[in-house]
C-alpha cells in the first residue's frame, strides 16, 4: 500500500505532537520551527519513493527517532540553541538524509552548518531541504571527511556524527578542524559499544545519556573535548 502524504488536518496533529516531543526534550520550538519539521518530513517521504533515505516513513517515528534523537545535543550541552553567536559553526560527517544536522540547524538557526555526504544522489536531496526550509548559513559538500578541504578558518565548534564507525579513525581525522575549545559528538543507540571511548587519551569523555520522548528507547551522545 502506498504511503499516504499528510493532509493539513494531519499536520495540525503532528504539530501537537511535535511540540510536545521536543517540549519534553527540554526545548520549546517556534512555529516557524515546527513548519520547517513539517516540510522536512514532507520531503522525507516525497524524496524516500525515489532514493533510500531512511527506514523509517511514519511521521511520529520520525519525530521522535530522528528529530528529537538529533537535538538531544542542546540540552547534553546544557545550552540555550536561541542564544547561540552567529559565529557558532556545526560540521555533520555522513549526514546522510540530513540527521543530526538539520535539526540541530532548525532549533539553532544562528549556527553555520556543513553537512558532508559523499553520496550524490543524497547530497542532492539535502540541497533540496536546505532550500525549501530557508536555511541561511548552510551548505552541503559531496565528500568524505579524510578528502574534505574548506573548513572555516577558525575551526568548528561542533563535528558531530550520527550512525557511524570507526571512531578512533573519525577522531583522528576530525581533530585538525575543531575549533579551540571544540567538541567532537558521537550519536550511539542503546546496542552500541563504549569500549573504543575508554581508550582514548587525549580527550575528556562525557557519556550523556537520556530517552527519546516517544519510544523510551534509551540513547546516549559521547561529547569529547580535547584536554
Amino acid at each position: 500500500m502506498a504511503h499516504r502524504m499528510p493532509t493539513p488536518q494531519s499536520h495540525g496533529r503532528l504539530d501537537a505532537a511535535l511540540i510536545d516531543a521536543i517540549g519534553r526534550m527540554g526545548l520549546n520550538p517556534t512555529p516557524a520551527q515546527c513548519g520547517q519539521f513539517l516540510s522536512y518530513i514532507d520531503l522525507l517521504q516525497q524524496w524516500g519513493k525515489k532514493i533510500n533515505l531512511t527506514a523509517i516513513d511514519d511521521p511520529l517515528e520520525i519525530i521522535d527517532r530522528h528529530f528529537c534523537d538529533s537535538i538531544a545535543l542542546w540540552p547534553a550541552l546544557g545550552l540555550d540553541p536561541s542564544a547561540f553567536r552567529n559565529t557558532m559553526a556545526l560540521l555533520d560527517v555522513g549526514s546522510g538524509a540530513g540527521f543530526p544536522g538539520l535539526p540541530l540547524k532548525i532549533m539553532a538557526p544562528q549556527i553555520a552548518l556543513t553537512l558532508l555526504e559523499p553520496r550524490q544522489k543524497r547530497a542532492a536531496f539535502l540541497q533540496v531541504v536546505i532550500a525549501e526550509l530557508g536555511c541561511t548559513e548552510s551548505r552541503v559538500v559531496t565528500s568524505r571527511l579524510a578528502d574534505f578541504s574548506g573548513a572555516p578558518e577558525a575551526g568548528y565548534d561542533w563535528i558531530v556524527t550520527r550512525g557511524v564507525g570507526h571512531f578512533d579513525q573519525l577522531i583522528d581525522q576530525a581533530v585538525g578542524f575543531l575549533a579551540p575549545g571544540g567538541c567532537v559528538v558521537f550519536y550511539l543507540s542503546e546496542r552500541q559499544s563504549m569500549a573504543e571511548f575508554h581508550q582514548i587519551s587525549d580527550f575528556t569523555v562525557t557519556d550523556y545519556r537520556y530517552n527519546l520522548p516517544m519510544s523510551a528507547v534509551e540513547h546516549r551522545l559521547i561529547l569529547l573535548r580535547r584536554k
